[in-house]
């Protein structure tokens, strides 16, 4: 998950934006008189998040907060926009009853990765050498753990399906598994970064990129790359 290359270290960090933003765009489209403001004011602070990862910050752990919210929100975000189809078009609902019931699949996935944020993984992805941090291959532990949760699930699909035969509810369901799995699957990588970040704290120190001189390179080909100065922070 956090490993970095180069090539496509920008295309990267704007790929998040590009699809947080078009859920943004998706929540207004549903219901423009409640969601337009939240949904500018969101894309605004994540404009500001990803030029700060893209040409700013040389901190390692701000790029990897970045791509670990990008992983662990993009299902619940989906399953967001879904439960609003279904519950304001379909259901038709008012709109903040049905506003308040799509947050559901959020406030799921939240309250599952706060559970797991108290983890600690036995082996990190992340290895400090120096000022800077290695991503290695990460070890998945407990292999039979994930595959009974993830069939398990699985499971459920059919169920759900068969008992409300709507095809937005069924994309609801299918989005909050993605985000359960999601959430156990890179456990490892939550307890990683929680670590790593209190090593920075402990040492009053700020780890950057192992390959942070092809990342100076890459910002400064960039016209608005040369716009920004680099900011270690």
């Amino acid at each position: 998950m956090f490993s970095v290359e180069s090539q496509r270290f920008l295309s990267t960090v704007f790929g998040t934006w590009f699809l947080f933003s078009l859920l943004a765009a998706f929540s207004i489209g549903i219901l423009p008189e409640i969601m337009t403001l939240p949904a500018v004011f969101a894309v605004l602070w994540l404009t500001y998040w990803c030029i700060n990862c893209a040409y700013r910050t040389e901190r390692f752990t701000k790029y990897a907060s970045l791509r670990l919210f990008t992983n662990l929100a993009i299902a619940p975000g989906f399953a967001f926009v879904a439960a609003l189809v279904t519950c304001y078009k379909q259901l038709k609902l008012n709109a903040p009853l049905a506003v308040f019931i799509s947050f559901v699949p959020v406030f799921l996935s939240l309250i599952v990765y706060g559970f797991l944020y108290r983890w600690r993984g036995g082996h990190s992805p992340l290895v400090v050498r120096g000022q800077r941090v290695e991503v290695i291959g990460a070890i998945q532990e407990n292999h039979w753990l994930l595959g009974v949760v993830g069939a398990a699930l699985g499971s459920l699909t059919y169920p759900v399906f068969y008992a409300y035969k709507s095809s937005t509810s069924m994309l609801v369901f299918l989005f909050v598994v993605i985000s359960l799995f999601m959430l156990f699957y890179h456990r490892s990588s939550i307890s990683a970064l929680r670590t790593l970040k209190e090593q920075e704290a402990r040492e009053g120190s700020c780890f950057t990129f192992m390959n942070i001189e092809e990342i100076r390179k890459k910002r400064a080909s960039s016209l608005i790359g040369r716009m920004f100065t680099a900011n270690i922070d």
